[in-house]
């Protein structure tokens, strides 16, 4: 058993380090856009909201 702790590596390369950075940036810009879409969804139910304000019927029917 000391032998395979001894002569055991991470297993790393250099590739390795590009690749978190890639993934890290994809993570950073997928959050980005989630954001970016929310904000335009609240402005476009906002504005959905201003056009049919007038449109409402009474309650009361008349």
């Amino acid at each position: 058993m000391s032998y395979v702790l001894e002569h055991t590596t991470l297993g790393f390369c250099w590739w390795d380090l590009p690749a978190a950075i890639i993934l890290i940036v994809v993570i950073v810009a997928f959050a980005w856009k989630h954001h970016d879409m929310k904000k335009q969804e609240k402005d476009l139910e906002d504005r959905i909201a201003e056009l049919y304000a007038n449109d409402a019927v009474p309650v009361d029917g008349n």
